[in-house]
């Protein structure tokens, strides 16, 4: 008997009597045994293995090759990002982003082209409102000379595939020109849905254009997206 015996668990058979042969029963126990240090080993792996070891006579060292090891599942290694496997020679690429598959509509501000999967609050000096429902509006400021433009003089969202044009109470209204129809002002505070094509001034020249949702705008580079063709 060894001193690391005291840390082995015994599997042993019934038995229907005791035979007297202590050493010829305890070769049919099986012993679930905690794995001795390796030497050499540096990483600490050989330490958290289990050892399935029959019980033999008290040999001096024991004989390691009858034992059966049962080692837990490493990390993955550095080399499985490669394709094939650690003989692989293309790294594999991190997978593209998924690309927006909610269509809605975009505007365009001068040069400016923005997506409208959020609010867009637009005016001379635009702030956000006291209460918040949904996703936070992106301020858009426009020049305003002659001061025809309000601080926050209009509101654009999306209402699935159209666009909604809110009058925050303009000073000077808000003209909306449908494409092939009869331009008109919306009332102070008013709601408007607006399609492809229609353009909405809001003073001092700045109009806002409605595009279509079937556009694909390319991602902000900076502040300011490119101009679509």
């Amino acid at each position: 008997m060894r001193d690391d015996d005291n840390d082995d668990t015994v599997v042993r058979r019934p038995r229907a009597q005791f035979s007297g042969d202590r050493v010829g029963d305890a070769l049919d126990d099986t012993v679930i045994r905690a794995a001795q240090t390796v030497p050499g080993a540096h990483d600490g792996s050989a330490t958290e293995d289990t050892v399935i070891r029959p019980v033999a006579p008290p040999f001096p060292d024991g004989d390691p090759l009858d034992d059966t090891v049962v080692r837990p599942s490493t990390r993955p290694a550095d080399t499985d990002l490669l394709v094939g496997g650690p003989t692989g020679a293309e790294p594999r690429l991190p997978a593209a982003p998924p690309e927006p598959t909610t269509r809605v509509p975009s505007i365009r501000i001068g040069d400016r082209v923005l997506r409208l999967d959020r609010p867009v609050i637009v005016g001379r000096r635009p702030a956000l409102p006291r209460v918040l429902r949904g996703p936070t509006p992106e301020l858009v400021t426009v020049p305003s000379r002659s001061g025809q433009v309000s601080s926050s003089h209009v509101l654009v969202h999306a209402e699935g595939e159209a666009a909604v044009v809110d009058d925050l109470r303009s000073t000077n209204g808000t003209v909306v020109r449908p494409a092939g129809a009869a331009p008109f002002r919306m009332p102070a505070g008013a709601s408007n849905v607006v399609l492809t094509g229609t353009v909405v001034e809001i003073g001092d020249g700045n109009v806002i254009e409605v595009l279509s949702p079937h556009l694909r705008v390319a991602p902000p580079s900076g502040d300011f997206p490119p101009f679509p063709a």
